[in-house]
Formats: structure tokens, C-alpha cells, sequence
């Protein structure tokens, strides 16, 4: 699957499918763009720039990973922290993985409050996301009911994934990598990388996924070799989650299947 391929293939499953689709992918043969710039709830994707805001702070001396954090107040939905007894204190370092491999939404606050969320949003105004807002907690529904919601687009989550691109001043080059682990040790595989082959090493997927009633997202860098894919699919308005989550599968391989095809083309 060549370029065109695959910008038409991601055309006709946006386009055809009964959810609303927006998609941002940057590939080494250019950029699709389908309803990039559409504003939708965020879910649990924002917890990708909520660690590189807080892996920021900690290249900047701001924070210390190693720092100490006291589980007060666990909360709900995915993750394990609010389900395990006796477990008083977890590291930032500990917190930012379990909020990104188990979308544990308890971690993930630990770490919007040590890093506080000014600074995280400044953050995502220094990379440009500027349609994307962290403006409360994870399952704080308090804050929901007062107006307050996260929110991005498909642009923007691809604008944070370059982030991690070697070129980038966002990140050092350690929490690039460190954060490029995390995300590649994601347990929930089921959207983007459901397709990947179990035994082919050369394939790399990080992912990090979002979930609310009729909504499905994913956010995820594919590189094979020297070759990089950066995508974000934001979909929403959907009668059943599991259509979502079979369209995105069906995204990511496609991006699979253009790469495999790169591939032999150049070893050829």
C-alpha cells in the first residue's frame, strides 16, 4: 500500500463508518488530514502530554521523578491504585507509567497535581496545541458538572506525539525514550495496534487510548526501520463503543500494511 493507497483507504473508512471520525496522521510521504481541527473530549489521550509536561519540568530540575506521592484521594474507572489495599505512597516516576500503560486515571491525578495544571498547560502552548485544554482531573465529575471538560483534536495530539520526534527541543533525549518505552509497553492494544504482528520485531507501535460512552480514540507513533508513522483518530457519536473500536483497528492496519509495504520496497 503506497501513499495514495492508504490516504484513500483512510478516506473511505472515515467517511463510511456511522461515528464521527477525525484523523491526523504525518507519514514519510506526507500528511492525511480528515476533520484534524475538530474539537472533541479528550478522554484519557491527554494523559500522553500531561507525562511530557511533567518529564519537561523534571529536564527543566523543576520536579524529581523519584519524589514520593501520598494516595489520598483514588478515584474510579481504569487502572489499579483505587483497587489495591495497604498502598500508601507510589513515585512520580511509578505514577506517570501506570497513568499511560493502564490508563490509570488515580496516577494520572497524582501526577496533574504535583505538576499543576498552569504548568501543564503551559506546556501544551509551548508545543502549539492550542485547541487543547486540560482544565480538571481525571473522573472529577464536580468539575464536569461546573462546564469544566478536556478537550483536543486530532492535530494536536500529533502536534504532542512529535514531541518525541530526536529532533525535537520539547523533551531531552532521556524522556523521549522513556516515554517512548512507556508507551510501547501499553497494555490496551485493542484500537490502533490490533493488528500487529506478534512476531514481527521490526514493527514498533506506542499507543495510548481514550475511552467514554460513544466515544473511542487512540493516539500512537508506528516506526518500522528508519520510517515513522504519527497518528491521532478522535471519534465520537457512536451507538456502540465497539464499532469505534473496530474502525480504529481497522486505521491501524492500514498504517500497518502501508509500512510493511514501504519497507519492501526499499529493501528491493
Amino acid at each position: 500500500m503506497d501513499y495514495v493507497q492508504l490516504k484513500e483507504e483512510l478516506d473511505r473508512i472515515a467517511y463510511e463508518t456511522t461515528g464521527d471520525v477525525s484523523i491526523y496522521a504525518t507519514t514519510p510521504d506526507g500528511v492525511i488530514a480528515i476533520r484534524e481541527n475538530e474539537v472533541k473530549r479528550s478522554a484519557s489521550i491527554l494523559k500522553v502530554p500531561v507525562a511530557m509536561a511533567c518529564l519537561a519540568a523534571a529536564d527543566r530540575g523543576e520536579i524529581d521523578l523519584d519524589t514520593l506521592l501520598k494516595i489520598e484521594e483514588p478515584v474510579g474507572g481504569s487502572g489499579v491504585l483505587a483497587y489495591m489495599s495497604d498502598m500508601e505512597q507510589i513515585t512520580l516516576r511509578n505514577a506517570l507509567t501506570l497513568s499511560i500503560i493502564v490508563s490509570d486515571n488515580s496516577a494520572a491525578n497524582l501526577v496533574i497535581e504535583h505538576v499543576g495544571i498552569e504548568r501543564i498547560q503551559n506546556f501544551f502552548k509551548h508545543v502549539g496545541a492550542t485547541h487543547s485544554q486540560l482544565t480538571r482531573k481525571f473522573m472529577d465529575y464536580d468539575a464536569l458538572a461546573q462546564g469544566l471538560e478536556n478537550v483536543a483534536t486530532a492535530k494536536d495530539m500529533v502536534r504532542f506525539l512529535m514531541c518525541l520526534d530526536p529532533a525535537s527541543e520539547n523533551l531531552s533525549q532521556t524522556s523521549k525514550q522513556q516515554l517512548k518505552t512507556i508507551m510501547r509497553d501499553q497494555q490496551l492494544i485493542d484500537k490502533l495496534p490490533a493488528f500487529q504482528p506478534i512476531f514481527d520485531e521490526t514493527l514498533i507501535i506506542g499507543n495510548k487510548t481514550g475511552t467514554l460512552p460513544g466515544v473511542e480514540h487512540d493516539i500512537a507513533y508506528f516506526e518500522n526501520g528508519e520510517r515513522c508513522v504519527n497518528i491521532a483518530v478522535l471519534t465520537t457519536d457512536w451507538e456502540y463503543n465497539h464499532d469505534g473500536q473496530q474502525t480504529l483497528a481497522q486505521i491501524g492496519k492500514a498504517i500497518i500494511k502501508y509500512l510493511q509495504t514501504d519497507l519492501k520496497s526499499i529493501e528491493s
